[in-house]
């Protein structure tokens, strides 16, 4: 039922024109002034057509128009003011009020029908738009409480322990949305060997972080002799551990992309021979780690050059080997901390070598909170265009008389819902 509420303090010109619409199929209320037309419309929500006249005592047909046109009505309202001016000054005064449509009271009955009924139509199509936004804020609320329950779940795996057999752990990672695409990790693969990794998912947001979810799950070490960080062999102990290069080469295999699917991801994942101090890596596409020298309080860059993983299928990865120190440091991270920007400049990977120097005194534990800090400060803001990871791994040697350890659980960094 299309239903207007008809306003004007003249009975018979009200009359008149509530037959006219009656007649013509609308459902008609009437009221003899503004402030009546307010209590009927308050007392009846399911009313959005208005047609009233402009000069009314007590409340006029334009204080009517902007009362119901403020942005503290309660619901949106088709206007149609009635004059018995006609003339270019009235007309423009009303649309001005907020008037969706201005009709000379002398206007024929078709005429004003046809009015009538173009605003409706455009009635229909505001509570249909409406209607839309209300269930999309409806699925945006959903999502986002989804999500954030999701990042409160994953937050509650984050790991407590900071220290494997030999090593000293610490890492910071924020996302630059909800959740984001970086994921590092580290796991103790056996009695003498830790593994450690950092992957960076092209993109942001759900697409990225379900990739860096997968690859976890392929790295994860409690599936037994089929996992990527261990190779079985006929013999005792029954497994070889499986070197950097390989694990980014099974990968690249299980992850390309096509026409479908076009995420990569860069990486690097390195394994510490705990007893003798050798580190061993592969880098995929990734920012180059930095090694902090203990002994000569010194810092260098050890990247190497090669493809990010899962876009060529003919790339083999290299593993490199190097010699740590009591008390050195390796330091991986995502191009989100070396890309900040300060006006036209990044904070670069030179400046987070300087960055880790300058905090070489510092211990392990409170590192990368501080260098991250430091970022902050240099860009002058706390917010990140990408997301940002930072791993640091000591080597602090391994002591005589240490227990075997449980290598039945592996410890690992969900990190893109760490803030």
């Amino acid at each position: 039922m299309r239903e207007i509420l008809l306003v004007d303090d003249n009975l018979s010109m009200l009359t008149l024109i509530e037959q006219r619409l009656k007649r013509r199929g609308y459902c008609v209320t009437v009221a003899n002034d503004g402030i009546s037309a307010l209590e009927i419309l308050n007392q009846n929500p399911h009313i959005q057509f208005v047609l009233s006249d402009w000069l009314m005592p007590g409340m006029s047909g334009i204080d009517l128009c902007q009362c119901l046109k403020s942005s503290n009505y309660s619901r949106y309202i088709f206007f149609v003011l009635l004059s018995g001016n006609d003339d270019q000054e009235s007309i423009i005064n009303g649309i001005n009020a907020g008037a969706d449509d201005f009709v000379a009271k002398e206007t024929h009955i078709d005429e004003l029908d046809a009015r009538i009924k173009a605003g409706f139509r455009t009635l229909a199509l505001h509570n249909e738009v409406l209607e839309k936004n209300t269930q999309l804020d409806t699925a945006y609320a959903t999502i986002k409480q989804d999500l954030e329950t999701a990042a409160d779940l994953l937050k509650r795996l984050l790991p407590s322990e900071k220290k494997l057999t030999g090593v000293e752990l610490n890492y910071v990672s924020i996302p630059s949305a909800q959740i984001g695409g970086d994921m590092l990790g580290y796991m103790q693969l056996d009695e003498e060997h830790v593994a450690f990794y950092l992957l960076d998912v092209s993109g942001h947001g759900v697409p990225s972080a379900l990739m860096s979810f997968s690859v976890y799950q392929s790295l994860t070490v409690d599936k037994g002799m089929g996992a990527l960080t261990k190779t079985p062999i006929p013999d005792a102990p029954y497994y070889e551990i499986t070197p950097p290069h390989e694990v980014l080469n099974q990968l690249n295999t299980m992850y390309q992309s096509n026409d479908e699917n076009l995420l990569y991801f860069t990486m690097v994942y390195a394994v510490l021979h705990v007893k003798t101090g050798i580190l061993s890596y592969s880098c995929a596409g990734h920012p180059p780690p930095v090694w902090q020298h203990c002994s000569s309080k010194q810092a260098e860059l050890i990247g190497q050059d090669s493809f990010v993983v899962g876009v060529f299928d003919f790339v083999e990865y290299e593993t490199i080997n190097i010699q740590l120190e009591k008390g050195d440091r390796i330091w991986v991270y995502s191009d989100g901390i070396t890309e900040a920007e300060q006006g036209e400049q990044q904070f670069s990977e030179e400046g987070f070598k300087d960055a880790v120097m300058e905090l070489e005194r510092h211990p392990t534990s409170i590192q990368t909170d501080m260098l991250v800090n430091r970022v902050k400060s240099w860009q002058q803001s706390d917010n990140f265009e990408d997301d940002v990871s930072v791993l640091v791994v000591e080597w602090k040697g391994f002591p005589e008389g240490e227990k075997r350890c449980n290598t039945t659980l592996s410890t690992t960094v969900n990190a893109q819902f760490f803030n």
